[in-house]
């Protein structure tokens, strides 16, 4: 057994999410006697910074990126950034864009996983709520109410998972996921059509034309809604071939 004086001193580390401006870090102690390796250490981080992509695998520096694979590597005071299998996301608060982004009021529409007869709901985050990716959840889960419980994550429409509120667009489309997996379905041919404002007649027939697919899967969803509801279809998650890409 190493004698008291050979192991290595306790450091005092912060530690932020990968790509997520919100989340104010995490200071944490390393003591060798509990964490001895590297891998251990990576657990230890997923339990306690609990990010949305999941299981920590990789440590950065917060400026350069430069990864982070030993104990050793580690310097007492300094600060770096958890991530899952992805790259480092180097975050630039001094953009003008990214400082608009962060105090204005985001608004989205939400699809229901494996549901596109459900109509998109639409939800305001307010700034303070999107310091925490946790908070986001939780008020879309109180929002779109899942068959499976608790919305654990948000999806693009392809099934591309957000990993934090500064990848969430205002007036964008996503879908809500609970404990299962997401389900690919034609979310994009159901997003509700908004016909713009004519300012020339002339063009008023073209646009119309243009917009009839979009009119016609929405008549064809809310018909399978209505049958739904009247109990007229035992299948909910019946799709028609139609809308299938």
């Amino acid at each position: 057994m190493a004698a008291e004086g050979d192991l290595p001193p306790t450091k005092t580390i912060i530690v932020y999410r990968n790509g997520d401006a919100f989340f104010p870090g995490r200071k944490l102690v390393v003591n060798p006697r509990q964490l001895s390796t590297f891998d251990g250490f990576l657990t230890f981080l997923t339990r306690t910074i609990e990010a949305p992509f999941g299981a920590v695998r990789r440590l950065y520096t917060p400026r350069q990126g430069h990864r982070v694979q030993h104990m050793d590597e580690l310097k007492h005071g300094s600060v770096y950034v958890a991530a899952g299998n992805e790259q480092f996301k180097k975050l630039e608060l001094s953009d003008p864009h990214s400082l608009v982004k962060l105090c204005l009021t985001l608004g989205f529409h939400v699809f229901t996983n494996g549901d596109v007869l459900a109509s998109p709901v639409r939800i305001r985050i307010p700034k303070y709520t999107r310091r925490s990716w946790e908070n986001v959840l939780a008020m879309v889960t109180e929002k779109v109410r899942l068959r499976t419980g608790a919305v654990y994550r948000l999806c693009t429409l392809d099934g591309r998972p957000v990993c934090g509120p500064t990848e969430l667009e205002n007036n964008q489309h996503y879908v809500a996921v609970g404990a299962e997996k997401f389900k690919a379905l034609p979310y994009d041919r159901c997003v509700p059509y908004t016909r713009p404002a004519l300012r020339n007649k002339r063009h008023a027939k073209d646009m119309v034309s243009a917009s009839e697919p979009n009119a016609v899967c929405h008549l064809v969803v809310q018909l399978f809604t209505f049958l739904q509801r009247a109990k007229l279809l035992h299948c909910s998650s019946y799709i028609p071939s139609s809308l299938l890409p």
